[in-house]
């Protein structure tokens, strides 16, 4: 996260169609996802894909990551510091539980037994941003130490609960219920973390 990133517009315009590639390819099997899939799907050579990425592994994690700070963005944006904007929060993160829900076989490999680490600490990575910005809001007397480690102890919680519901064939319970569960159970811990 703290590397510094090339803006050039060939180099984005190139990783953006490696991103999309890999999820259009990860859509219809997971399993079939090598570099060189990806680079004939692109029409990019696998030296322009390894200056982007130095495994395939690094390459899940970064679109993969890039769809939860998307919706990172969306619930920062409706933050009001209060932890009572739980509506809005539940909505923001439905729409990311379906997009979970709509790629299963791929969220279900990339972050069960077989799948990549890097993903797994990518979108713990992600949510612990999350939760802290919420953290500061709520209580800016906080040490970034602190709200470092509260938000990272939130976070496995969320992922690991994430984790479980990818652990099926298919899904038990719906987008809908994961995301007012898993809210319900942080909302509670929130107040009792700030308390």
């Amino acid at each position: 996260m703290s590397q510094i990133e090339n803006t050039d517009p060939r180099y984005v315009r190139s990783r953006l169609k490696l991103r999309a590639a890999f999820l259009e390819l990860a859509h219809e099997d997971p399993e079939t996802l090598t570099v060189s899939a990806i680079c004939e799907r692109t029409g990019i050579d696998r030296a322009t894909f390894y200056r982007h990425f130095a495994t395939m592994d690094d390459l899940i994690a970064d679109a993969l990551g890039d769809l939860a700070d998307q919706a990172n963005r969306q619930w920062e944006a409706t933050s009001t510091g209060s932890g009572s904007q739980l509506d809005e929060s539940t909505a923001i993160f439905v729409i990311y539980l379906k997009h979970v829900e709509e790629n299963w076989a791929l969220y279900r490999w990339a972050l069960g037994p077989n799948g990549s680490a890097k993903t797994l600490h990518a979108l713990l990575e992600r949510s612990a941003i999350g939760v802290a910005f919420e953290l500061h809001k709520l209580d800016p007397t906080l040490s970034e130490e602190e709200v470092a480690f509260r938000a990272s102890f939130a976070s496995g919680g969320i992922l690991g609960a994430c984790v479980h519901w990818l652990s099926t064939d298919k899904p038990s319970i719906s987008a809908e219920e994961l995301a007012a569960r898993i809210l319900d159970i942080s909302d509670q811990r929130l107040h009792r973390i700030v308390a």
